[in-house]
């Protein structure tokens, strides 16, 4: 009988044994679980960190490039306003030349016009 107790004994260690690394491989797959969340989630934030920061890179060079247009249009603008000014101001000197000369042709005109 001794012999039968022993291995029934031996039996039981190895079901004991067999149980016990279960466990242990249970444990395992948990923390592995557990950490592939946590790996996902800190991958999500930076994802989402990194998406943040190119949005607001694109509104910055959005205004940078809206800031330049601006800029643009307003020198094109001046210089436009600035060429006519100069345009205006010549028709002004030249018709101020010709004042003269157009009263002289215009009163020559009445007055000769007026004895014939």
């Amino acid at each position: 009988m001794l012999m039968a107790e022993r291995h029934e004994r031996d039996g039981e260690d190895v079901l004991r044994l067999i149980a016990q690394k279960e466990r242990e491989l249970e444990a395992m797959v948990a923390r592995a679980r557990e950490e592939a969340a946590r790996l996902v989630e800190q991958a999500r934030r930076e994802v989402e960190a990194q998406l943040q920061k190119a949005r607001e890179e694109a509104a910055r060079v959005a205004q940078e490039y809206e800031a330049r247009a601006e800029a643009e249009a307003r020198e094109i603008s001046e210089q436009v306003v600035g060429r006519a000014r100069t345009e205006a101001e010549a028709l002004h000197r030249r018709a101020a030349e010709h004042m003269d000369e157009a009263v002289r042709v215009v009163v020559e005109r009445v007055v000769g016009g007026a004895g014939s």
